[in-house]
């Protein structure tokens, strides 16, 4: 496409600054991409870009009602969105063919498994970069706050340039089914993809389970010849992949005996993680995590499996698992000092709420109390499925607003109040804030709090407005007025 790129350009440079896909932007002499997005399609506002001077428009098909010498600056591409993905690569030199690259897709688990990768690579000494939902690092071993959990296809390839100006060798990249629909990654080849589990979510853009599955499928699109596929053995969608694609290296991590990396005689606690960790060819060793609850075993063995076919040896691979960082917001503990457990998850989907309360409720020595809620302008179905969740495992449940965007706030609780099946374990408030002060203004010794749902955010979005909001920072205020 390069090549074809260059003609089909007639010698106009691409540059950093050129490349336009919002009309609104567009100045003389910049190339316009037309994008059909889920709201506005680009193809709509072709002639207002070319009165505004633009020197090409790339798009899917004609424009009615322009002049002679407008249409001469219309080039008809097959995929707006592969062309500009092809754009990117081009103008940042193809930057993922000098880096070893680590793809994690999945409802579940994705961030997680980046930062363990990460660690793996870099404490093996091979210096890697990473893009996931919370953080980036192009740079050194500066981590810059994220603004989605895969960028638009020049940020991305923008990030993987620096990574390989700076010296690092490989890269690992959190990727949404969102960014595998809408073609942000697309021809940039994968040493590895792994697929995490998949759970509903997102119904709202992809329909139904089905698209849904074959969207996050298209990751594998992406592996170079001879990358390995890792699918997690115990989801039966994502193993079932391994019957409907033809993968050239296929490993694959679970429970199961059959698994190529499994885990082995699991301890849980309040204070980590540990197990045996058995992998194919490298043989086994114990692995103590100060991650808590199983569903970090599965990301660890994610990750491992996401390297079995690296080169890197079992020490190697344990010692990363071992020094991995916590990721903030991710089971992440608020106010040590309190005679309560108190944590703020990202758990945002019926399976990581079910995870994360399934994993706290043993360790409680009192009452499991769980505060969350539901975003506006999202998948409905999962609402009150999350209630009937939260209500079946904890002992006390507070209902709150989340990210209400658009919806009327109580529209959204009462839409998870439905699923509420125990009618006396649980109460709704409306203001997140109240909410928080309840639960740990109400919580006693040896009780465990968690506020789930948003995580490492420090916003919210009420109406069309982002105001300032962090769970971890409203509790510890509120942990610390209680003198904690």
């Amino acid at each position: 496409m390069d090549k074809a790129l260059k003609t089909i350009l007639g010698g106009i440079s691409l540059t950093k600054d050129n490349i336009k896909v919002d009309s609104r932007r567009v100045k003389a002499g910049d190339i316009f991409f037309a994008i059909k997005g889920t709201v506005y399609d680009g193809h709509d506002y072709v002639k207002e870009v070319l009165e505004k001077g633009a020197s090409r428009v790339l798009c899917e098909r004609a424009c009615p009602d322009l002049a002679k010498e407008a249409r001469k600056k219309v080039i008809i591409v097959k995929d707006s969105r592969e062309a500009l993905a092809d754009a990117a690569r081009h103008l940042f030199n193809d930057p993922a063919k000098n880096l070893s690259v680590y793809g994690v897709t999945g409802t579940n688990g994705k961030t997680t498994t980046v930062f363990l990768i990460d660690s793996i690579l870099n404490h093996a000494s091979r210096s890697s970069g990473l893009v996931s939902t919370v953080f980036t690092k192009s740079s050194g071993d500066e981590l810059k706050r994220s603004s989605m959990t895969t960028p638009d296809a020049i940020s991305l390839n923008r990030l993987l340039r620096e990574m390989v100006t700076c010296g690092k060798k490989a890269a690992v990249i959190e990727i949404s089914s969102h960014a595998l629909s809408q073609k942000r990654v697309w021809s940039i080849a994968l040493d590895s993809a792994v697929f995490t589990n998949i759970t509903p979510e997102h119904l709202d853009y992809h329909k139904d389970m089905e698209a849904y599955l074959r969207d996050k499928s298209k990751i594998f699109r992406n592996l170079k010849s001879g990358g390995v596929a890792a699918l997690n053995v115990d989801d039966p969608m994502v193993i079932g992949l391994a019957h409907s694609m033809d993968f050239s290296h296929l490993v694959t991590f679970g429970m199961e005996s059959s698994a190529d990396v499994r885990a082995k005689d699991v301890e849980l606690s309040a204070g980590g993680t540990s197990f045996e960790l058995s992998m194919k060819g490298l043989g086994s060793a114990r692995v103590d995590s100060p991650l808590i609850g199983m569903h970090n075993v599965y990301n660890m063995l994610a990750a491992s499996a996401a390297l079995l076919k690296s080169g890197l040896g079992l020490a190697e691979i344990k010692e990363g698992l071992e020094k991995a960082p916590l990721v903030k917001g991710r089971l992440e503990a608020v106010g040590e000092d309190a005679p309560f457990g108190v944590f703020v998850d990202y758990a945002h989907t019926p399976n990581a709420l079910e995870n994360v309360l399934k994993c706290l409720k043993p360790l409680a020595k009192g009452r499991l109390i769980c505060v969350f809620g539901c975003g506006g302008d999202r998948d409905k179905t999962k609402r009150p499925l999350m209630g009937k969740i939260a209500a079946q495992i904890s002992d006390s449940v507070i209902i709150t607003s989340d990210n209400p965007r658009t919806e009327n706030s109580m529209d959204i609780l009462k839409d998870i109040e439905k699923g509420v099946l125990n009618k006396n374990n649980y109460s709704i408030i409306d203001k997140r804030q109240d909410a928080i002060q309840k639960a740990l203004r109400e919580a006693e010794s040896g009780d465990i709090v968690i506020i789930a749902g948003k995580g490492h955010e420090d916003y919210q979005i009420i109406g069309r407005e982002v105001i300032h909001f962090d769970d971890k920072e409203v509790a510890s205020q509120v942990l610390k007025s209680l003198g904690y």
